[in-house]
């Protein structure tokens, strides 16, 4: 089963990061695509995510991401809403500013330094997300709720920062949208961000009601989102 799951969640990574973006593209334009170095740059990283989204499946303690038994009053519905909301804005962003790249709508002056600077930060991205989701292992969830037998991670990543997984999504949004040389995708990461916002509130009012005095002890040794700012 744990196979399986590693298969999918690898095909899963590049159906959705590379796949959209090639569609969003042209297949017609594939050649274009391939032929810039930072765009087919971007594919090998996301097939090195992918190979790593797999190993999390097979390593010890694997990926958790079910609501734990008996923890049905410690989870906000309302916030599967804006699951959703973010997951259309991932999908549609990831469809649509390739598309307009392509066809140079609202788009940037086509820079390479541009594109390779937007490269690095959506690998910066990518990797605070992945990195967030190697340390909480079976504790992570795509929902704001708690696990069955959970506990504070305060280590690795966590140690700094109490949502790196936020922090990633937004500059991974920030950095596709310099790849792909668009305004557009600057606005969608600014109306993720106001989402963000929101969702952290939820968690750490969660948080606050679970773990009491130890969270608050937390809180004093970490940033909510951007060190030293906020």
């Amino acid at each position: 089963m744990k196979i399986l799951r590693s298969v999918g969640s690898f095909l899963y990574t590049l159906m959705i990061f590379a796949g959209l973006p090639l569609l969003g593209w042209g297949w017609d334009h594939a050649i274009s695509f391939f032929s810039n170095p930072p765009l087919l740059a971007y594919l090998f990283s996301i097939a090195a995510y992918g190979l790593l989204a797999s190993y999390m499946i097979q390593r010890p303690g694997g990926m958790g991401n079910t609501l734990g038994k008996g923890q049905e009053d410690k989870f906000n519905s309302r916030q599967r809403i804006v699951r959703i909301v973010f997951t259309g804005l991932l999908l549609g962003g990831l469809f649509f500013v390739p598309f307009a790249d392509q066809r140079g709508l609202a788009v940037m002056d086509d820079y390479p330094a541009v594109r390779w600077v937007g490269l690095c930060l959506a690998n910066l991205g990518m990797g605070l997300i992945f990195g967030s989701s190697w340390a909480l292992g079976r504790l992570y969830s795509p929902d704001v709720t708690l696990q069955d037998g959970h506990h504070l991670i305060t280590y690795g990543i966590y140690r700094f920062i109490r949502n790196p997984r936020y922090l990633g999504g937004i500059i991974q949004g920030i950095g596709l949208s310099l790849l792909f040389r668009s305004w557009i995708g600057l606005v969608l990461t600014f109306i993720f961000l106001g989402g963000v916002l929101f969702r952290i509130k939820d968690e750490e009012i969660l948080m606050h009601q679970a773990f009491g005095a130890e969270w608050e002890t937390y809180c004093k040794h970490s940033w909510r989102l951007v060190p030293y700012v906020y």
